[in-house]
């Protein structure tokens, strides 16, 4: 595994960028601050693109559609925004939450929207109906909802209660997994989707296989450490190659994995971690390159967001 080095520092946000993740193609970055702005980054060039201005408190999270015409954004204010990229502008409020909204997710088809907030809800949204209310809640979290994933028949989301709740949408059927220590991230960590990628507040990242060892629940396959995450919402990240986390030490921190190895040895990850500097100030998450893990050029790309209000491309 080499070691990513800065392609670009962008000087995106006054105050904290508290998310920044890539389309589906990689080319772009789109990142989300306290001064209640999203910034659309060109990932090559580093040059701003465009800037998208609505929400009326900090931007907490974002979520780009699969054909990258649309944009779901969420934050304080305790909206969700969906946006058309090409021209800037919000083509839908949608109302329901009664606290700050911390995460949002779209589908491949960009049809439905989740989005989880401190309320301890995760509002659905059917974008093809003209939604004035969600076309549904999920209210089985204790606590607040710090993380949302989504595929083409499941939800994902990752509770401060200290859960990861998979929704199988299709079968109206619910498996939680308990780990312990409020859940600060949780997504697919590789291709298959047999793997997620889930970060605590214990300041431990761990790959969960979803096959389970019981029959009810993931098995834990693997423990990364060395950051630290006790305090703040820390997004990872993961792929058939990589694992990486922000950090509220400053730094980022990255591990070799193979996602497929599933020998649940928890040292592999401290031995091969990678501590990387270029904040000055928490790093808030990294998103990897959606090619990642792939064995194309794109390997060693992500991005990262810090409390700095600076958002670094790796490569």
């Amino acid at each position: 595994m080499k070691t990513p080095r800065i392609r670009h520092k962008l000087a995106s946000h006054t105050g904290s960028a508290n998310v920044a993740v890539f389309d589906t193609t990689g080319d772009y970055v789109f990142s989300g601050g306290q001064d209640k702005r999203i910034v659309l980054s060109n990932a090559g060039s580093g040059q701003p693109v465009q800037s998208y201005e609505g929400h009326g408190w900090a931007v907490q999270g974002i979520a780009v559609s699969a054909d990258g015409g649309q944009m779901a954004s969420c934050g304080g204010d305790r909206l969700v925004f969906v946006w058309d990229i090409g021209t800037a502008q919000i083509s839908r409020k949608l109302v329901g939450h009664q606290q700050r909204v911390d995460c949002v997710a779209v589908n491949a088809s960009g049809s439905v929207v989740a989005s989880g907030s401190f309320d301890k809800t995760v509002c659905i949204w059917d974008l093809r109906a003209a939604p004035r209310t969600p076309l549904q809640v999920l209210r089985e979290s204790r606590d607040g909802v710090s993380s949302l994933a989504m595929t083409d028949s499941e939800i994902i989301s990752g509770s401060i209660d200290g859960c990861v709740r998979t929704y199988d949408m299709r079968m109206g059927r619910m498996l939680e997994d308990s780990l312990g220590s409020p859940v600060v991230a949780a997504s697919i960590a590789d291709r298959a989707g047999r793997l997620l990628v889930v970060g605590c507040m214990d300041s431990t990242v761990q790959l969960l296989d979803r096959r389970g060892g019981n029959g009810s629940g993931s098995t834990v396959v693997a423990t990364f450490t060395g950051h630290r995450c006790a305090e703040y919402r820390i997004r990872c990240d993961a792929s058939d190659a990589v694992v990486a986390s922000g950090s509220e030490d400053g730094f980022v921190y990255v591990w070799s994995a193979v996602c497929g190895g599933g020998d649940g040895d928890s040292g592999g990850g401290r031995q091969h971690a990678s501590r990387l500097a270029g904040h000055a100030g928490i790093v808030n998450g990294v998103m990897l390159h959606p090619q990642s893990g792939t064995g194309s050029a794109n390997d060693g790309v992500m991005v990262s967001a810090g409390s700095d209000g600076n958002v670094i491309v790796w490569e």
